[in-house]
């Protein structure tokens, strides 16, 4: 279990009412205090962290609007080093390259208390005085600070106002730190998916009636049982996925994330279009900003052949979201199975800037070389692929395809013996299995092995109709009866 507990000694900001700031030994940080750019600069990231993190350009267009890039560049660094050694090094957090946020962990801000108060909570706080940062005038700022202050201060009065149902976290700080971190964890899947488990695990545990951590634990399950992870066995995975989610409708009917995580479940466990369809488009309604929705409603329309309207709703997603590497990424995956290898060459190499750790942007570099034929580089993006998944077994399938692709038999044959073996014990990398004997020209074994998959409900299989790799085997009628099987309409 990870830990998300609050030390009783963490530092506590308060900026309603009156302003202070206390370490974990209750002793006040006047040098910060006698900062007010970056005690605000804090009080950002401190709010902004509610939701993720914020970005490095947001930051320096806020507290250094007059200055060109490098020195606001160079002041936002300083500002930060100067956190870091009055808070401690963990409290101001990297979130990728681009990003910065706070450990909710480490530090309580009153704000974020107000922000999130409701009943009793939110009677006490209209009793008092709720003018934000009062006397805090720093110098030097601009348009875009004074926009943000005005708009918390929005927030706050309508804080006094809100029934209990409408908080936008948990009151309990542990259960909102384990939801924040459960959410932050995910972002980074697979990589950090069990991380993000636990976390939410705990999130649901500590706030049982906290709808959006049930969604967010559906989330997990359903990445867990997806193509992009393969951790979990569907049948495990995608069911404990919808029951998550029945859990938040049924705490809360409006809540836009839990109808995102079923209608991913439905398409990709049961291949029901049109009721995944409408769980969308109940989730956009509900909220047309939630990044998520438009990213997962991205898939069903192009496992359903619907290019154009899929890279609208992947462009969306990314105007929402523009750091999430998943989101970014989505695209080079999206141009691939368009056959737009050129394009999903250079989306997997602009995601490839926002972290150069993460192993997505060279599989998807590495399929695109693949799909133009490309096959020493597709080997090459592979072999990468691997060595920053650490023996991710998508990315050691997806090696595998591409030794086929570039015509090294013999290779590929050797990644094929180990899911070959799987798909005979579990029928888990049934799918795998298949496009690596289609690449090498054993179609009677690739559609044994994509009927294991079909049985076993194959995260891939959802996009059967769609997948390059699998283009060899489109002439034979036995394909159309498997898209028939799945209701996708054969081209």
């Amino acid at each position: 279990m990870v830990s998300t507990a609050r030390d009783p000694g963490v530092i506590r900001v308060r900026v309603v009412g009156a302003i202070d700031v206390r370490d974990a030994s209750g002793r006040t940080l006047d040098a910060l205090l006698a900062q007010p750019r970056r005690l605000c600069l804090l009080v950002v990231l401190a709010v902004e962290s509610m939701r993720g993190s914020c970005t490095r350009e947001r930051l320096m267009a806020m507290f250094w609007p007059e200055h060109s890039p490098a020195p606001a560049q160079a002041n936002l660094r300083q500002a930060i080093a100067f956190l870091r050694r009055a808070l401690g090094e963990d409290v101001v957090v990297n979130h990728g390259r681009h990003a910065l946020a706070v450990d909710p962990t480490r530090l309580a801000c009153d704000l974020v208390d107000a922000l999130n108060a409701s009943g009793d909570a939110a009677a006490a706080l209209a009793a008092t005085s709720r003018e934000l940062l009062p006397g805090v005038h720093p110098d030097g700022v601009g348009e875009a600070w004074h926009e943000w202050l005005a708009t918390q201060q929005r927030r706050l009065d309508e804080s006094t106002r809100r029934p209990a149902a409408a908080a936008e976290l948990p009151a309990d700080p542990q259960a909102r730190a384990a939801y924040l971190h459960g959410r932050f964890h995910w972002t980074r899947r697979p990589r950090e998916s069990m991380k993000a488990l636990a976390c939410l695990e705990d999130a649901v545990r500590r706030a049982p009636d906290f709808a959006p951590a049930h969604a967010a634990l559906a989330d997990v399950y359903n990445t867990l049982g997806s193509w992009e992870a393969g951790a979990l066995p569907t049948d495990e995975a995608f069911p404990k996925a919808r029951d998550a989610a029945r859990r938040a409708l049924a705490i809360d009917p409006c809540c836009a994330a839990a109808h995102t995580s079923l209608a991913y479940a439905t398409a990709h466990y049961e291949w029901r279009w049109d009721d995944a369809e409408m769980q969308f488009r109940r989730a956009l309604a509900l909220d047309p900003d939630y990044a998520h929705a438009h990213h997962w409603h991205a898939h069903l329309l192009v496992a359903e052949r619907r290019f154009d309207e899929g890279l609208a709703a992947g462009e969306r997603a990314l105007e929402l979201a523009p750091l999430d590497v998943i989101i970014n990424v989505h695209l080079a995956w999206h141009h691939w199975l368009a056959r737009d290898a050129g394009a999903a060459i250079e989306q997997a190499e602009r995601t490839a800037h926002l972290d150069e750790t993460d192993h997505w942007p060279p599989f998807f570099r590495g399929m695109a070389c693949a799909l133009c034929g490309r096959g020493d580089d597709a080997v090459e993006a592979l072999r990468e692929a691997c060595a920053l998944s650490k023996g991710n077994a998508v990315m050691r399938a997806g090696l595998g395809y591409a030794y086929a692709a570039a015509g090294d038999a013999r290779r590929a044959k050797s990644v094929l013996r180990e899911f070959d073996a799987a798909a005979d014990r579990q029928r888990r990398f049934a799918y795998e299995a298949a496009v690596i004997h289609a690449a090498l020209g054993d179609g009677e074994t690739a559609f044994a092995r994509l009927r294991d998959a079909v049985a076993a409900r194959s995260g891939w299989i959802a996009y059967l109709g769609v997948d390059p790799r699998l283009d060899p085997l489109r002439d034979d009628p036995r394909y159309g009866a498997l898209e028939a099987e799945l209701g996708l309409a054969p081209r």
